[in-house]
């Protein structure tokens, strides 16, 4: 179990190498529902990357991914058995050419809940990774139709004793519609980019609800570093 932290603020040059962040000490797998907030320059894709890669038990077998603007190719082989992915298709190009992969519209809410429900049901895996949120948001106008659709895949997560990382690109949405998504999770993980010297750094601070610990921002692991200029 993560070593709670004081959660008074932390000067600038109390941040040292010796509290800097990376996901040992984050153990996402025990958490129901887990939503990943990053802003700025941080990479949804490479925040992703780094979830799969580094943060999830290696003997594990592989999560359910359901991506959104990240598209299948750019996850790396042997992370899934199947993958969901929720984006925006005119009806000719339905069909994806690896049978490994279902597409689905993000404004069909529905099916997205079948597709993720089925899959719990089926895959021995109890982890669910994904992006899909961002294009189901940008989709759906009406606040009550997401709150109603957020609502029971959480409820459906908890229940089915499941494990769900979702990211999510907070400074594209609504602050209403994120800090919906946030009232869900267990434990929400907020990623910033900071300016250090003109060199780009990542910091990272937690929100644990479940357990009621909450970090300072810290720097996160330089070999771990989610970030890109143009994703």
């Amino acid at each position: 179990m993560a070593t709670r932290r004081e959660t008074h603020p932390q000067k600038e040059k109390e941040l040292t190498n010796e509290n800097e962040s990376g996901w040992h000490d984050s153990q996402l797998e025990r958490h129901r529902l887990v939503i990943a907030c990053v802003r700025g320059n941080v990479s949804v894709r490479e925040t992703l990357r780094t979830i799969l890669d580094d943060a999830l038990p290696a003997d594990s077998p592989p999560p359910l991914l359901v991506l959104g603007p990240t598209t299948p190719e750019e996850i790396s082989n042997g992370h899934s058995n199947r993958i969901g992915w929720v984006t925006f298709v005119d009806g000719s190009s339905l069909a994806h050419p690896s049978a490994q992969v279902e597409i689905i519209s993000p404004d069909n809410l529905l099916e997205v809940n079948l597709f993720i429900e089925k899959c719990v049901q089926e895959n021995e895996s109890k982890v669910i990774v994904g992006d899909f949120l961002d294009n189901v948001i940008r989709s759906i106008n009406s606040p009550e139709s997401f709150y109603s659709f957020f609502c029971q895949l959480a409820s459906r997560v908890k229940l089915k004793k499941r494990t769900a990382i979702l990211v999510i690109k907070e400074d594209i949405h609504d602050r209403s519609v994120v800090e919906t998504v946030k009232r869900f999770a267990d434990l929400v993980l907020e990623f910033r980019d900071q300016d250090n010297n003109g060199a780009l750094k990542v910091e990272m601070r937690t929100l644990n609800f479940a357990d009621n610990v909450y970090t300072a921002w810290r720097p996160f692991s330089d070999w771990l570093q989610p970030l890109s200029m143009t994703g």
